[in-house]
C-alpha cells in the first residue's frame, strides 16, 4: 500500500514538485494523486505537505502545519512585477490579490502572509522573478 492524498488537497503541487519517483501528478487547484505503481514510500510527501491531506501506508494523517510553523512566505517585488497575473491565476489559496498603484497603472500582486501557504506554485510561474519565497 502507498502513500495516499484526501478531499483536503488544495492543489498547491508542493507535494509532487519533492517526489523524487514523480509519483504524484495532478492540476493546481484540484486534487493530486500518488500512483502506487510509482511510490517507494519515501515519506518526502507526507513531510512536504502543510495540509495535513497525505496519508501514509498505515492509515495516519501528515501532520497539518500551523501558520506559524511554515517558514516561507512568498513575496513579490512590484518593481519587477510584469502584471501577467500567473501568480494570481495559479495560487491554490487564492492567497495573490492584484492591486493597481493608480488608475493609469497596471495591476501588480500582493501577498496575503495570512492566506499564504508556502508552497512556492506562484515562483514557478511569474515570468520575470519577482516572487520570492521568504
Amino acid at each position: 500500500m502507498s502513500y495516499s492524498i484526501n478531499k483536503d488537497c488544495i492543489g498547491c503541487g508542493a507535494c509532487a514538485k519533492k517526489c523524487p519517483e514523480n509519483a504524484i501528478t495532478g492540476e493546481v487547484k484540484k486534487r493530486f494523486d500518488i500512483d502506487p505503481d510509482f511510490c517507494t514510500e519515501c515519506g518526502t510527501c507526507f513531510a512536504t505537505c502543510t495540509r495535513g491531506a497525505v496519508f501514509d501506508p498505515d492509515g495516519k494523517r501528515s501532520p497539518q502545519k500551523s501558520k506559524s510553523r511554515r517558514s516561507a512566505k512568498a513575496r513579490i517585488d512590484i518593481k519587477l512585477c510584469a502584471g501577467c497575473r500567473n501568480c494570481f491565476l495559479n495560487c491554490p489559496s487564492d492567497a495573490v490579490k492584484l492591486i493597481k498603484k493608480n488608475i493609469f497603472s497596471k495591476d501588480y500582486g500582493v501577498i496575503d502572509t495570512d492566506i499564504c501557504t508556502g508552497c512556492g506554485n506562484c515562483l514557478g510561474y511569474c515570468i520575470t522573478g519577482a516572487v520570492q519565497l521568504i
